[in-house]
């Protein structure tokens, strides 16, 4: 019956509890750049803090726009596509790229208080890999950000949870109507 019951820290015996979007996003912190940064620099912060995704906050501290490096790639190879650039200056162009060149701006949101399956039913009608959640009371303050795998394994955690959960209630009530205590007593059949 231990799994039955939920401790006041929101742990069932040694697993955490999620079951919000910001539940899986408040665990880390996101990395954040300005609009006017540059994206070689940036890049190689995603690349050594393996990030595919990062938050573009005004000098205010509001969530102006999102980066992932599918973005940058993409803007990057159209670059490539140009014909009115020289092969030769891509360089110096990715090199003055900034991140405002680059961000998704004003990108959609999860709300902090969405429950997981109602994230990954979101991310995948849309077809979004990351997403910044957000306070749902502040809609400009990021809280950092969920990738649509992690919320697919967390909601598969807690369907094996809720299967688990079933089965212990299952075997704890068979064993109230069985030997010594419920020597023939079967539960009631439900009449429809």
């Amino acid at each position: 019956m231990a799994g039955l019951q939920k401790s006041l820290n929101g742990k069932i015996g040694d697993q955490t509890r999620i079951d919000t979007a910001g539940d899986i996003a408040a665990g880390r912190r996101p990395l954040i750049f300005q609009p006017d940064q540059y994206i070689k620099i940036i890049l190689k912060s995603m690349q050594k803090n393996r990030s595919g995704c990062a938050g573009v906050l005004h000098e205010n501290g509001r969530l102006i726009g999102m980066l992932t490096e599918r973005e940058i790639l993409r803007r990057i190879f159209s670059l490539l596509a140009d014909p009115t650039i020289h092969q030769a200056n891509i360089g110096k162009y990715v090199d003055d790229m900034a991140v405002c060149d680059v961000m998704i701006a004003q990108p959609q949101v999860l709300y902090d208080d969405m429950d997981i399956e109602e994230a990954l039913d979101v991310m995948t009608e849309r077809g979004f890999r990351f997403m910044p959640v957000v306070s749902r009371l502040d809609p400009a303050s990021l809280t950092g950000f969920v990738d649509e795998r992690e919320v697919a394994i967390h909601v598969k955690n807690r369907l094996d949870r809720v299967k688990r959960e079933a089965a212990e209630k299952d075997q704890f009530l068979h064993g109230l109507f069985c030997e010594p205590y419920g020597r023939g007593y079967s539960l009631p059949a439900s009449s429809s």
